[in-house]
């Protein structure tokens, strides 16, 4: 389970993490700009986000670890209505919310395709997930000082691979705070204008990498097993009576043991 320090939480309670929290969330709306009677939930760390998400007709509700509820961070859970419980085990039935957002989430597990699967099988078939991670790019050394430091960073590529394995696949991509969080959260208006520097200097290189996917239970992929050796295939024990495919000069034939 996570493990949310209480340096982690009360980030979100300081000016630099009210500055984050706004930058990170204008990329959201920019994917989700219409949020209107909709059901959104929030797994990790997400209610300061999902408190900026939406209008007065969202309903929103954010699933959090004990620790975080028993170490006292209620100012940043204000506003949103939270529950604790585990992320591998959401107290929801199925096909329930129609937008589902993970932040600081996939951290402090070995296997992460349990919980993008628990969080895809509240989601309705035509739902969609958000999921906010560090990018492998040098992301985890610029946000040093905010949580995301203590998230597992990855690439574009792995990504993909994750949400395939857990029958999700990624359809939109966004990036956010391409400077260290010293001078990209000093000011919402210095936040924005080096992002949109790096948007144009340097595209694929934000600190955070924001995906939205779908589920796709065809982009399920299996993990670990590769094709034959061919030094091991001759290890086989042949049967008696067994036909085998010979191969020789460009010609197969079948030959009889």
């Amino acid at each position: 389970m996570q493990d949310f320090t209480p340096a982690c939480e009360n980030f979100y309670t300081t000016p630099k993490g009210q500055v984050c929290t706004t930058l990170v969330a204008e990329r959201m709306r920019w994917l989700w700009p219409d949020l209107r009677g909709q059901a959104v939930l929030g797994v990790g760390m997400a209610a300061p986000y999902l408190a900026m998400l939406g209008d007065p007709q969202t309903n929103k509700v954010a699933v959090c670890p004990k620790s975080l509820l028993l170490a006292g961070a209620g100012q940043a859970l204000s506003g949103v209505v939270t529950c604790q419980s585990n992320p591998c085990d959401l107290p929801f039935q199925d096909a329930v919310f129609d937008r589902v957002v993970l932040v600081h989430a996939l951290r402090g597990a070995e296997n992460f395709v349990p919980q993008l699967r628990e969080a895809a099988r509240v989601l309705q078939d035509d739902g969609r997930l958000m999921l906010l991670v560090p990018n492998r790019l040098a992301g985890p050394w610029r946000l040093r000082g905010s949580p995301f430091a203590a998230d597992r960073a990855f690439t574009r590529r792995g990504l993909r691979s994750l949400l395939a394995a857990a029958m999700l696949r990624a359809e939109r991509w966004d990036e956010a705070l391409f400077l260290p969080v010293g001078p990209s959260c000093r000011s919402v208006q210095a936040g924005r204008r080096a992002d949109i520097a790096g948007k144009v200097l340097c595209p694929g290189g934000g600190s955070l990498l924001l995906v939205e996917a779908v589920r796709d239970m065809y982009s399920v992929r299996p993990v670990g097993l590769t094709a034959r050796r061919r030094w091991l295939s001759r290890l086989a024990v042949p049967v008696a009576g067994a036909a085998r495919l010979v191969n020789r000069g460009g010609a197969s034939r079948l030959r009889q043991r």
